[in-house]
Protein backbone atom coordinates (compact mmCIF):
# COMPACT_ATOMS: atom_id res chain seq x y z
CA UNK A 1 0.00 0.00 0.00
CA UNK A 2 2.82 2.32 -1.37
CA UNK A 3 0.01 4.67 -2.38
CA UNK A 4 -0.67 5.95 1.23
CA UNK A 5 2.62 6.77 1.64
CA UNK A 6 2.86 8.74 -0.94
CA UNK A 7 -0.65 10.50 -0.15
CA UNK A 8 1.05 11.05 2.96
CA UNK A 9 4.18 12.59 1.63
CA UNK A 10 2.11 14.52 -0.55
CA UNK A 11 0.30 15.96 2.03
CA UNK A 12 3.46 17.25 3.91
CA UNK A 13 4.26 19.66 1.10
CA UNK A 14 0.68 20.77 0.41
CA UNK A 15 0.71 21.43 4.40
CA UNK A 16 3.93 23.45 4.20
CA UNK A 17 2.91 25.49 1.72
CA UNK A 18 0.28 26.54 3.79
CA UNK A 19 2.03 27.46 6.02
CA UNK A 20 4.35 29.09 4.08
CA UNK A 21 1.66 31.38 3.20
CA UNK A 22 0.20 32.15 6.72
CA UNK A 23 3.39 33.30 7.25
CA UNK A 24 3.90 35.70 4.42
CA UNK A 25 1.16 37.52 5.51
CA UNK A 26 1.70 39.21 8.49
CA UNK A 27 -1.16 40.86 9.37
CA UNK A 28 -2.78 38.05 8.78
CA UNK A 29 -0.21 35.67 10.85
CA UNK A 30 -1.22 37.96 13.75
CA UNK A 31 -4.96 37.24 13.63
CA UNK A 32 -4.12 33.53 13.97
CA UNK A 33 -2.09 33.01 16.82
CA UNK A 34 -4.77 31.73 20.18
CA UNK A 35 -2.89 31.01 23.77
CA UNK A 36 -3.35 27.61 24.86
CA UNK A 37 -4.80 28.09 28.46
CA UNK A 38 -4.97 26.00 31.56
CA UNK A 39 -4.86 22.06 31.54
CA UNK A 40 -4.30 22.22 27.21
CA UNK A 41 -1.18 24.19 27.78
CA UNK A 42 2.14 21.83 27.50
CA UNK A 43 4.11 22.18 31.34
CA UNK A 44 7.34 22.48 29.82
CA UNK A 45 6.74 25.82 28.29
CA UNK A 46 5.47 28.88 29.92
CA UNK A 47 3.98 30.26 26.54
CA UNK A 48 2.38 27.96 24.10
CA UNK A 49 0.46 28.88 21.27
CA UNK A 50 -1.82 27.01 19.10
CA UNK A 51 -2.57 28.56 15.50
CA UNK A 52 -5.05 28.12 12.89
CA UNK A 53 -2.43 26.97 10.57
CA UNK A 54 -2.18 24.05 13.00
CA UNK A 55 -5.55 23.63 12.93
CA UNK A 56 -6.09 24.15 9.49
CA UNK A 57 -3.24 21.69 8.37
CA UNK A 58 -4.35 19.12 10.51
CA UNK A 59 -7.90 19.53 9.53
CA UNK A 60 -6.87 19.30 5.83
CA UNK A 61 -4.78 16.40 6.47
CA UNK A 62 -7.77 14.55 7.68
CA UNK A 63 -10.38 15.71 4.93
CA UNK A 64 -8.20 14.23 1.94
CA UNK A 65 -6.64 11.31 3.65
CA UNK A 66 -10.34 10.25 4.42
CA UNK A 67 -11.37 11.51 0.83
CA UNK A 68 -9.00 8.96 -0.81
CA UNK A 69 -9.21 6.18 2.09
CA UNK A 70 -12.43 6.31 3.46
CA UNK A 71 -11.84 3.68 6.12
CA UNK A 72 -9.08 5.85 7.47
CA UNK A 73 -11.02 8.88 8.27
CA UNK A 74 -12.01 8.15 12.01
CA UNK A 75 -8.29 7.07 12.52
CA UNK A 76 -6.60 10.03 11.58
CA UNK A 77 -5.43 11.76 14.99
CA UNK A 78 -3.73 15.09 15.37
CA UNK A 79 -2.26 17.18 18.14
CA UNK A 80 -5.14 20.08 18.15
CA UNK A 81 -8.80 20.88 18.95
CA UNK A 82 -10.34 22.04 16.28
CA UNK A 83 -12.30 24.73 18.25
CA UNK A 84 -10.86 28.05 18.04
CA UNK A 85 -11.98 31.32 19.25
CA UNK A 86 -12.29 34.46 17.27
CA UNK A 87 -11.57 38.04 18.52
CA UNK A 88 -15.71 38.35 19.38
CA UNK A 89 -15.39 35.40 21.43
CA UNK A 90 -16.89 33.00 19.18
CA UNK A 91 -16.20 29.25 19.44
CA UNK A 92 -16.31 27.92 15.71
CA UNK A 93 -15.42 24.11 15.01
CA UNK A 94 -12.79 24.20 11.94
CA UNK A 95 -13.18 21.22 9.81
CA UNK A 96 -12.77 21.59 5.95
CA UNK A 97 -16.22 21.32 3.71
CA UNK A 98 -16.86 20.05 0.40
CA UNK A 99 -15.97 23.38 -1.56
CA UNK A 100 -13.60 26.46 -1.54
CA UNK A 101 -16.71 28.71 -1.12
CA UNK A 102 -17.98 26.49 2.03
CA UNK A 103 -14.28 26.96 3.82
CA UNK A 104 -13.88 30.33 2.84
CA UNK A 105 -17.46 31.24 4.76
CA UNK A 106 -16.19 29.18 7.87
CA UNK A 107 -12.87 30.57 7.78
CA UNK A 108 -14.19 34.10 7.23
CA UNK A 109 -15.91 33.82 10.68
CA UNK A 110 -12.88 32.84 12.28
CA UNK A 111 -10.94 35.29 10.61
CA UNK A 112 -13.61 38.21 11.57
CA UNK A 113 -15.09 38.62 8.54
CA UNK A 114 -11.69 38.81 6.43
CA UNK A 115 -12.79 37.45 3.23
CA UNK A 116 -9.07 38.07 1.42
CA UNK A 117 -7.35 36.09 3.59
CA UNK A 118 -9.97 33.26 4.46
CA UNK A 119 -10.18 33.27 0.26
CA UNK A 120 -6.00 32.54 0.22
CA UNK A 121 -6.12 29.90 3.13
CA UNK A 122 -9.32 28.04 1.75
CA UNK A 123 -7.41 28.01 -1.98
CA UNK A 124 -4.60 26.57 -0.29
CA UNK A 125 -6.63 23.56 1.78
CA UNK A 126 -8.21 22.86 -1.32
CA UNK A 127 -5.57 22.87 -3.72
CA UNK A 128 -4.24 19.70 -5.24
CA UNK A 129 -1.32 18.18 -3.67
CA UNK A 130 0.96 17.55 -6.64
CA UNK A 131 4.28 17.32 -5.56
CA UNK A 132 6.49 15.76 -7.53
CA UNK A 133 7.68 12.32 -5.85
CA UNK A 134 11.10 11.19 -6.11
CA UNK A 135 11.77 7.96 -8.46
CA UNK A 136 12.46 5.57 -5.51
CA UNK A 137 8.90 6.65 -4.13
CA UNK A 138 7.06 7.07 -7.20
CA UNK A 139 8.31 3.61 -8.24
CA UNK A 140 7.72 1.93 -4.53
CA UNK A 141 5.43 -0.96 -4.15
CA UNK A 142 4.96 -3.13 -0.29
CA UNK A 143 1.78 -4.91 1.55
CA UNK A 144 -0.18 -3.18 4.03
CA UNK A 145 -3.45 -4.51 5.89
CA UNK A 146 -4.76 -0.75 5.73
CA UNK A 147 -7.61 -1.66 7.90
CA UNK A 148 -5.62 -1.45 10.80
CA UNK A 149 -3.72 1.50 10.14
CA UNK A 150 -3.71 4.89 12.31
CA UNK A 151 -2.36 7.93 11.64
CA UNK A 152 -0.97 10.58 14.08
CA UNK A 153 -0.19 14.52 12.58
CA UNK A 154 1.80 17.08 14.14
CA UNK A 155 0.86 19.96 11.60
CA UNK A 156 3.67 22.48 12.92
CA UNK A 157 5.88 21.09 15.25
CA UNK A 158 7.87 23.68 17.36
CA UNK A 159 4.75 26.16 16.96
CA UNK A 160 7.07 28.59 19.69
CA UNK A 161 9.91 28.57 16.06
CA UNK A 162 7.04 28.99 13.65
CA UNK A 163 5.41 31.90 15.39
CA UNK A 164 9.30 33.99 16.03
CA UNK A 165 10.11 33.77 12.55
CA UNK A 166 13.96 33.95 12.75
CA UNK A 167 15.23 34.18 9.10
CA UNK A 168 18.95 34.85 9.73
CA UNK A 169 19.89 31.95 12.58
CA UNK A 170 22.98 30.38 11.91
CA UNK A 171 23.80 26.82 11.93
CA UNK A 172 26.61 25.00 13.89
CA UNK A 173 27.64 21.70 12.70
CA UNK A 174 24.55 22.07 10.05
CA UNK A 175 22.59 22.15 12.94
CA UNK A 176 19.99 24.99 14.43
CA UNK A 177 19.40 25.66 17.64
CA UNK A 178 16.05 27.87 16.80
CA UNK A 179 14.67 29.89 14.02
CA UNK A 180 11.84 28.79 11.31
CA UNK A 181 14.41 25.79 10.41
CA UNK A 182 12.99 23.95 13.61
CA UNK A 183 9.39 24.21 12.38
CA UNK A 184 8.09 20.86 10.91
CA UNK A 185 5.45 19.04 9.67
CA UNK A 186 5.37 15.57 11.34
CA UNK A 187 2.57 12.83 9.92
CA UNK A 188 3.50 9.31 10.60
CA UNK A 189 1.38 6.27 10.22
CA UNK A 190 1.33 3.31 12.82
CA UNK A 191 -0.70 -0.26 13.25
CA UNK A 192 -3.48 -0.07 15.00
CA UNK A 193 -3.31 -3.45 16.77
CA UNK A 194 0.58 -3.60 17.66
CA UNK A 195 1.10 -0.18 18.11
CA UNK A 196 4.32 -0.82 15.84
CA UNK A 197 4.96 2.76 13.58
CA UNK A 198 4.73 1.80 9.87
CA UNK A 199 5.85 4.83 8.04
CA UNK A 200 6.75 8.68 8.44
CA UNK A 201 6.99 12.18 6.43
CA UNK A 202 8.71 15.47 7.74
CA UNK A 203 9.23 18.34 5.90
CA UNK A 204 10.96 21.14 6.93
CA UNK A 205 8.83 24.12 5.43
CA UNK A 206 11.35 26.67 6.04
CA UNK A 207 14.40 24.23 4.87
CA UNK A 208 16.09 26.67 2.23
CA UNK A 209 15.81 30.34 1.50
CA UNK A 210 16.28 32.14 -1.38
CA UNK A 211 18.80 35.29 -1.05
CA UNK A 212 17.25 37.25 -3.89
CA UNK A 213 13.34 36.39 -3.48
CA UNK A 214 13.64 35.67 0.00
CA UNK A 215 11.15 32.62 -0.56
CA UNK A 216 11.25 29.09 0.73
CA UNK A 217 11.36 25.63 0.25
CA UNK A 218 10.68 22.28 1.99
CA UNK A 219 13.00 19.50 2.29
CA UNK A 220 10.79 16.03 2.80
CA UNK A 221 11.76 13.21 4.37
CA UNK A 222 10.17 9.74 4.19
CA UNK A 223 10.29 5.82 5.47
CA UNK A 224 8.44 2.81 5.50
CA UNK A 225 9.02 0.43 7.74
CA UNK A 226 6.67 -2.63 7.16
CA UNK A 227 7.61 -6.03 8.33
CA UNK A 228 10.57 -6.71 6.85
CA UNK A 229 10.61 -4.22 4.24
CA UNK A 230 12.32 -0.97 4.70
CA UNK A 231 12.93 1.73 2.35
CA UNK A 232 13.31 5.57 2.64
CA UNK A 233 14.19 8.68 0.92
CA UNK A 234 18.22 8.52 2.41
CA UNK A 235 20.94 6.81 1.42
CA UNK A 236 21.06 4.36 3.82
CA UNK A 237 25.11 2.92 4.94
CA UNK A 238 25.24 -1.03 4.94
CA UNK A 239 27.44 -0.78 8.30
CA UNK A 240 25.11 1.96 10.36
CA UNK A 241 24.51 -0.96 12.71
CA UNK A 242 27.95 -1.70 13.59
CA UNK A 243 29.88 1.50 12.94
CA UNK A 244 31.63 2.24 15.85
CA UNK A 245 32.07 5.65 17.52
CA UNK A 246 34.47 8.33 16.29
CA UNK A 247 37.48 8.69 17.51
CA UNK A 248 36.25 12.22 19.08
CA UNK A 249 33.48 10.63 20.94
CA UNK A 250 29.62 10.82 20.32
CA UNK A 251 27.34 13.91 19.10
CA UNK A 252 24.58 13.85 20.83
CA UNK A 253 21.22 16.59 20.71
CA UNK A 254 19.44 17.77 23.80
CA UNK A 255 16.82 20.30 24.94
CA UNK A 256 18.59 22.94 27.00
CA UNK A 257 16.35 22.53 29.55
CA UNK A 258 17.06 18.94 29.88
CA UNK A 259 17.94 17.95 33.66
CA UNK A 260 22.06 18.81 34.59
CA UNK A 261 23.46 15.74 35.73
CA UNK A 262 21.56 14.21 32.05
CA UNK A 263 23.77 17.03 30.05
CA UNK A 264 26.74 16.41 32.33
CA UNK A 265 26.74 12.66 31.31
CA UNK A 266 26.37 13.10 27.69
CA UNK A 267 28.97 16.08 27.71
CA UNK A 268 31.31 13.12 29.34
CA UNK A 269 30.71 10.66 26.07
CA UNK A 270 30.96 13.35 23.36
CA UNK A 271 29.38 16.41 21.76
CA UNK A 272 26.43 17.67 22.96
CA UNK A 273 24.21 20.18 20.81
CA UNK A 274 21.47 21.98 21.62
CA UNK A 275 17.95 22.46 19.61
CA UNK A 276 13.87 23.84 19.27
CA UNK A 277 11.75 21.72 18.75
CA UNK A 278 11.67 17.24 19.37
CA UNK A 279 10.61 16.93 15.37
CA UNK A 280 14.10 19.09 14.36
CA UNK A 281 15.83 17.67 17.12
CA UNK A 282 15.00 13.42 15.88
CA UNK A 283 15.41 15.09 12.50
CA UNK A 284 18.85 15.86 13.07
CA UNK A 285 19.40 12.50 14.34
CA UNK A 286 17.45 10.88 10.80
CA UNK A 287 19.73 13.19 9.02
CA UNK A 288 23.10 12.25 10.48
CA UNK A 289 23.98 15.23 12.02
CA UNK A 290 24.05 13.43 15.57
CA UNK A 291 24.40 9.66 16.65
CA UNK A 292 21.68 10.46 19.52
CA UNK A 293 18.57 12.27 21.18
CA UNK A 294 18.05 12.11 24.98
CA UNK A 295 14.95 13.35 26.91
CA UNK A 296 14.69 12.29 30.30
CA UNK A 297 10.95 13.95 30.64
CA UNK A 298 7.13 13.12 29.14
CA UNK A 299 7.00 16.04 27.35
CA UNK A 300 6.81 14.38 23.95
CA UNK A 301 3.60 13.21 22.43
CA UNK A 302 2.80 10.23 19.93
CA UNK A 303 2.19 13.02 17.33
CA UNK A 304 5.92 14.08 17.86
CA UNK A 305 7.25 10.67 17.20
CA UNK A 306 5.21 8.38 15.30
CA UNK A 307 6.35 9.45 11.70
CA UNK A 308 10.02 10.02 13.06
CA UNK A 309 10.11 6.93 14.50
CA UNK A 310 9.20 4.94 11.31
CA UNK A 311 11.85 6.61 9.58
CA UNK A 312 14.56 5.98 11.77
CA UNK A 313 13.57 2.45 12.15
CA UNK A 314 13.67 1.93 8.10
CA UNK A 315 17.52 2.98 8.23
CA UNK A 316 18.19 0.36 11.57
CA UNK A 317 17.38 2.86 14.44
CA UNK A 318 14.36 3.74 16.98
CA UNK A 319 13.27 5.03 19.21
CA UNK A 320 12.86 3.54 23.32
CA UNK A 321 11.30 4.73 26.61
CA UNK A 322 14.00 6.64 28.26
CA UNK A 323 12.60 4.98 31.72
CA UNK A 324 12.47 1.42 30.76
CA UNK A 325 15.80 1.71 29.06
CA UNK A 326 17.36 3.46 31.89
CA UNK A 327 16.45 1.00 34.08
CA UNK A 328 17.59 -1.91 32.44
CA UNK A 329 20.25 -3.98 32.38
CA UNK A 330 22.99 -3.33 29.92
CA UNK A 331 22.09 -6.95 28.43
CA UNK A 332 18.32 -6.02 28.56
CA UNK A 333 19.22 -2.48 27.02
CA UNK A 334 20.01 -3.98 24.01
CA UNK A 335 16.55 -5.63 23.37
CA UNK A 336 15.41 -2.08 22.28
CA UNK A 337 11.96 -4.13 20.73
CA UNK A 338 10.96 -4.66 24.02
CA UNK A 339 10.91 -1.19 25.55
CA UNK A 340 10.19 1.07 21.93
CA UNK A 341 7.70 3.26 21.88
CA UNK A 342 4.33 2.22 21.02
CA UNK A 343 1.58 3.93 19.30
CA UNK A 344 -1.94 2.67 19.66
CA UNK A 345 -3.13 3.21 23.22
CA UNK A 346 -1.88 5.97 26.18
CA UNK A 347 1.38 5.42 27.66
CA UNK A 348 -0.05 5.24 31.47
CA UNK A 349 -4.02 3.19 32.06
CA UNK A 350 -6.23 5.63 34.07
CA UNK A 351 -6.48 8.89 34.73
CA UNK A 352 -3.89 11.28 33.58
CA UNK A 353 -3.30 15.33 33.51
CA UNK A 354 -5.76 16.65 31.04
CA UNK A 355 -3.16 17.36 27.90
CA UNK A 356 -1.12 14.70 29.16
CA UNK A 357 -2.93 11.45 27.63
CA UNK A 358 -0.89 10.67 24.95
CA UNK A 359 2.77 11.61 26.11
CA UNK A 360 5.72 9.75 26.01
CA UNK A 361 5.76 10.00 29.65
CA UNK A 362 8.63 7.92 29.95
CA UNK A 363 10.87 10.23 27.92
CA UNK A 364 12.48 8.84 25.08
CA UNK A 365 15.75 7.78 23.35
CA UNK A 366 16.16 8.43 19.56
CA UNK A 367 18.91 6.81 17.86
CA UNK A 368 20.14 5.69 14.24
CA UNK A 369 21.92 2.85 15.12
CA UNK A 370 21.90 0.53 17.79
CA UNK A 371 25.97 0.50 18.02
CA UNK A 372 25.74 3.63 19.95
CA UNK A 373 23.14 2.69 22.91
CA UNK A 374 25.82 0.53 25.10
CA UNK A 375 27.94 3.96 25.06
CA UNK A 376 24.97 6.03 26.28
CA UNK A 377 22.87 3.62 28.76
CA UNK A 378 26.89 3.41 30.43
CA UNK A 379 26.93 7.33 30.82
CA UNK A 380 22.95 7.94 32.27
CA UNK A 381 23.53 4.66 34.51
CA UNK A 382 26.47 5.95 36.36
Amino acid sequence: MAELLRTLVRLGEKAANLARIIRAERALFELLVEEKKGEAKNKRFIHDFKTLADVLIQEMIRYDVGNQFAGLKEFVFGEESNKFTNTSGESITVAVQPSVDETKNLLTKVLDGNQVAASLLAQAVHAEANTELDARLADLAFDLDIDNVGIWIDPIDSTAEYIKGIEDEEAESGIYQHGLQCAVVLIGAFDRKTGSPLMGVINQPFAKQDTDTKSWTSSCYWGVSCGDFRCNSLISSANAETAPPSENGLSLIMSSSEDAHIKDAMTSIGTVHYASGAGYKILCVIAGLVDAYILSKGSTFKWDTCGPHAILQSLGGGIVDYDKWKSASAEEAGNVQGISVRYEKPDVEGAVPEGQTWSNSGGIVCFRSESVMATIHAAVKK
